[in-house]
């Protein structure tokens, strides 16, 4: 361990009798703090201008929190400091070199959440809605019939091992009839498996299993007059996973379909400015967002889908009188997503 002093940044300015004679000393105040770093993190993360841009990021009791973790101390709050600002920050004070000391500091320091989690459904899931509207400002609708769902807001380092298994069979049915809506948004969705992970600063460390057998079809049938702003949607999916965290992070994940995928829509619309219809039968899912990584780098990810089932995406619409249509039949059987920020 290597100690070093945090300074104030003045001086006792000493005048003798005589202002003709007069003489400037320079005295060293006493240390304000005295830090235990480790010599791998750089005497650099106890800068003034590291902690003058966790200041202006966080406050004070930001600072608090930092200066305990260079004392040694871990309370909590630490992932507060993984801050995109804050990292942006020392990126243009001392380059990747310096984040990447702050973040090892963090990362050292910060709490660690273990999760293992398993579910598994055999039976069936049935979602049926009707709906009439008139004379509405905004609508939305949706039918929904999920096997397994698993949701995850990280505000901590966090280690997560997650099973789902479905072999039940999920049937979403949507009909609805409107007339003088401004915004209509209408939700026809059977999915086997679904998962989402959301991790704005804290990094994760996932292992994501999904299997799904179970026949899975969203049904939705919409009859509109005089609907200004129209989105309807008709999707059926074996396995869904959402992640969205920040570099550093790792994620293992296998998806297994063997049901089948059936999304149908029907819409009818008559004097419709904008419509959008979407039919979407998807064996697996996979959506990756990797966080900040021209600063923490990319997420280490790898991801294996298996489908052996059909998918069957069908769409059924009548305009009329409609500025703008757009209308989108896909069947799929993986499909993967990855974006990086």
């Amino acid at each position: 361990m290597k100690k070093f002093n945090l300074l104030a940044s003045v001086c006792v300015i000493l005048l003798t009798a005589t202002p003709a004679m007069a003489q400037v000393l320079p005295v060293s105040p006493p240390p304000l703090l005295e830090l235990n770093v480790d010599l791998s993190t750089g005497q650099a993360l106890g800068d003034l201008s590291v902690l003058d841009a966790i200041v202006t990021v966080g406050g004070p009791g930001l600072l608090d929190v930092y200066l305990g973790l260079l004392d040694g101390a871990t309370g909590g709050g630490n992932t507060a400091l993984l801050d995109p600002s804050i990292l942006a920050a020392l990126n243009t004070v001392g380059g990747p070199s310096l984040v990447s000391s702050f973040q090892s500091l963090i990362g050292s320091t910060a709490r660690n959440v273990d999760y293992v989690n398993g579910q598994i459904n055999d039976a069936n899931q049935a979602a049926t809605a009707n709906v009439a509207a008139s004379t509405t400002t905004t609508l939305t609708a949706t039918a929904a019939a999920i096997g397994n769902s698993y949701s995850m807001d990280a505000a901590a380092r966090a280690v997560a091992d997650l099973t789902q298994g479905n072999t039940g069979t999920g049937t979403s049915t949507l009909n609805s009839v409107l007339t003088t809506v401004n915004t209509a948004t209408q939700t026809a969705a059977s999915i086997g498996n679904s998962a989402s992970f959301t991790s704005p600063a804290s990094v994760l460390d996932l292992s994501i299993d999904q299997n799904n057998s179970g026949i899975q079809t969203a049904t939705l049938v919409s009859l509109g007059t005089a609907v200004s702003d129209a989105t309807m949607t008709a999707a059926a999916i074996g396995n869904s996973l959402s992640v969205e965290m920040p570099g550093g992070s790792m994620i293992a994940a296998a998806q297994r379909n063997s049901g089948t995928m059936t999304a149908d829509l029907t819409g009818t619309l008559t004097t419709a400015v904008d419509y959008a219809g979407t039919a979407a039968a998807i064996g697996n899912s996979y959506s990756l967002t990797s966080l900040n990584s021209g600063l923490a780098g990319n997420v280490g990810s790898s991801v294996n889908q298996w489908n052996t089932a059909g998918q069957i995406a069908k769409i059924g619409s009548t305009l009329a009188t409609t500025t703008a249509a757009a209308v989108t039949a896909a069947a799929i059987g993986n499909s993967v997503s990855i974006n990086v920020q």
